[in-house]
């Protein structure tokens, strides 16, 4: 009986370290899992989607552009998939609602 038990053990044991050595196959720890799966949200909502750069230019304005701005600090902003952005073609005409006394410059 004791030769079959110290067999069992051994095996037993041999298991154990193969399995430590293999890198815990089958098993995920809580912190593995929620990145694990954050990971895949990200990619579901995100992939693919335009890169946008948020910044300030020198009067503190907000300037949200699809290049990053050179020489100034940055942030990227995560844009979804299902989210339309239209890119400019150059800045946005004058708004002359809110001056009723301003005239719009003529039309060549």
């Amino acid at each position: 009986m004791d030769g079959r038990h110290a067999v069992i053990a051994v095996v037993l044991v041999a298991g154990a370290v193969a399995w430590w050595h293999f890198g815990h196959p089958g098993y995920e720890t809580p912190e593995e899992r929620a990145a694990r799966v954050e990971k895949i949200e990200e990619t579901r909502t995100y992939g693919g989607g335009p890169t946008l750069y948020k910044w300030r230019d020198a009067r503190g304005v907000l300037q949200i552009t699809d290049t990053p701005p050179q020489g100034r600090k940055y942030e990227v902003v995560k844009v979804r998939q299902d989210q339309n952005v239209i890119p400019m073609g150059g800045p946005a005409p004058p708004d002359y609602t809110n001056n009723p006394g301003a005239k719009p410059p003529p039309r060549p």
